[in-house]
């Protein structure tokens, strides 16, 4: 198992949401197969800990911190340099296809363009059998400018809001259907509102 070094979870934060979409897809780790995990957001001690229960790889890529380098893809030669920019941030496959993919609430971050370009890096990643787990604002018209931190505890999920009074955005509030046309290559499994206002959506390769 690999990823940076985690941040571990407070002591004291917000209740634990409950997640029946991401529950369903570690779920299915029950089995003898050696699974791939793609992480693309913070490192934290909860992700490590509970896929160190199962026979898989953790791979994290940080994309949150990095969007700040991210190239404007509505200039000229715009995707081709968004496509370059995430090759230089996605591990090696080392051979291997990735099971499963945490966006957690990077996609709200993206403009479409982008999403594009990172669902066609991801298919050719991806396993038969893979998966893509995604939280879309739903409820909320305007979200934080800096994108919270969600790490797992057991089965459930925990937020990290930045610290203060952060600025706020305009939340795209994407549908299922949108996120499918931007996601080449996968196709919508299921969605659920969870108790914070948010959408879970579970996409299937």
């Amino acid at each position: 198992m690999s990823s940076d070094a985690a941040r571990p979870l407070e002591d004291s934060g917000p209740e634990p949401i409950r997640a029946p979409l991401f529950a369903m897809a570690v779920e299915d780790f029950e089995d003898d197969r050696r699974h791939v995990v793609l992480d693309l957001g913070r490192a934290r001690e909860g992700t490590v800990a509970l896929f160190s229960g199962y026979r898989c790889r953790l791979d994290v890529v940080d994309l949150p911190a990095k969007l700040g380098d991210l190239p404007d893809v509505d200039e000229e030669g715009g995707p081709e340099a968004v496509e370059r920019w995430l090759d230089g941030l996605l591990p090696p496959t080392q051979g291997e296809s990735v099971d499963l993919v945490l966006c957690w609430n990077l996609l709200n971050y993206l403009p479409a363009g982008v999403i594009e370009a990172l669902g066609r890096r991801l298919a050719e990643r991806a396993s038969p059998q893979a998966r893509l787990h995604a939280l879309i604002e739903y409820r909320a018209t305007r979200m934080p400018a800096v994108p919270a931190s969600y790490a797992p505890v057991g089965l459930e999920l925990v937020d990290d809001p930045p610290e203060g009074d952060p600025a706020t955005v305009a939340a795209p509030r994407y549908s299922p259907k949108e996120l499918e046309k931007r996601l080449p290559g996968f196709t919508s499994e299921k969605t659920m509102l969870l108790g914070n206002g948010m959408q879970e959506y579970l996409y299937r390769r």
